[in-house]
This record gives C-alpha cells, structure tokens and sequence, in this order.
C-alpha cells in the first residue's frame, strides 16, 4: 500500500514530463509520435484525477482492480429466519443450495478469503471485504476486523466453520462456513453457508 498523498506527487511529476514531452513533438513537429505522447498524458491525467477525487488515505492494487474492473453488483437468493433463543433474539439469513439439490453439501453461496492458520487445522478469515459486501447487500452495518475460526480459539470441535464477532455494532455476528460449487466452471470454493445476527431483547 502506498500513501495517496505520495502517488500524487509522483503523477503530477509524471504528467509535467508528459505534457512537456507532447509540447516538445508538437514544436519539433515530430508527428509520428503525437499520438503516443498524447496516450501517455490522457492515462496519466485520468490517474492524477482519480487520485485527487478518493478519499482513501493510501492506495493499493486492490484499489486499482476495483477501479480498472469494477465487482459486479450481488444478486444473492437467501432465506431470512428471526426467533428467539432465551434472552436472546436472532436473525438467521441462509443461503440456500441450488433447486433440485437438497441434500446436497455443495451451497451456491457467497465466496470467502481464507488463509490456513500455522496450527494447520483451522482456516481464518484475513479479507473481509467479501463479508462486508454481502453484509452491506443484506442492509447490515460491516465487520471491521478479520477474525480466526472459532474453534481455534474455543477448541470445540462444534465450533468448526464458524466465525463470530462478539463486537459487532448490533450485537453478536456469527458466519457460517460452507463449501459451494461455481455452476459454470465446477471448481469448488470457501463460501458462507449462513449469517446470524444475535441480540439481546
């Protein structure tokens, strides 16, 4: 990641070389490399122009991917259950198997990022970005940390492919793990299988 302020001081630097360069061929009447030069201000100028619109502090390849190739909009089918628990009251949106498939492990749920912990048994979530668009597609406010598989921290074997966060701004937020399959492609993939919301009443 590179501070946005940086970036900038390097892209107006760059685009005072290119628009001196394209002023240069124009002067010299060198022609055959106007249309070069003029590629070569336009993206530099675009990129200047991003950098001065965000409002992100530093930038990052990830940033850059969103921009270049923006995510497609969610269109996700899930099934919203509320109940109550004791004193407790929850919200549970599951994510379905495909029609036609019940039964089946395999979910068409949204994709999870996970990297395996050193222990070696337990996946963790390290990008919670993907979470954050689902959360923000289902109207709830986004996690702000990554956390580890719960059973990692409590050493339940129950609490295998779950995550919670104790934390969470309307109270206790708990994901369940799932393995889906792409329809198109077959590959198989980490996704969430359910998310419930927990609070007290």
């Amino acid at each position: 990641m590179i501070a946005t302020t940086t970036l900038k001081s390097v892209f107006l630097v760059l685009f005072g070389l290119s628009t001196v360069w394209l002023i240069k061929i124009l002067i010299k009447q060198e022609f055959e490399n106007l249309f070069r030069a003029l590629v070569v201000a336009v993206l530099l100028g675009a990129a200047l122009f991003f950098l001065q619109q965000t409002k992100l502090e530093t930038i990052s390849w990830k940033n850059i991917k969103q921009v270049v190739i923006p995510e497609r909009d969610l269109a996700l089918a899930y099934v919203k259950d509320e109940g109550r628990q004791g004193d407790m009251r929850f919200v549970r949106y599951t994510f379905p198997t495909p029609t036609g498939q019940e039964g089946s492990l395999l979910g068409i749920g949204p994709p999870l990022k996970l990297t395996l912990d050193p222990n070696g048994r337990n996946y963790n979530i390290t990008d919670i970005e993907p979470i954050n668009r689902v959360l923000a597609y289902l109207g709830l406010p986004k996690i702000n940390s990554a956390v580890k598989e719960l059973s990692s921290i409590t050493g339940k074997l129950s609490d295998v492919n779950y995550y919670r966060w104790d934390d969470y701004e309307r109270g206790v937020l708990t994901v369940e793990r799932g393995l889906c399959q792409n329809k198109d492609s077959l590959n198989r993939y980490p996704c969430i299988v359910s998310i419930t919301l927990q609070t007290r009443s």
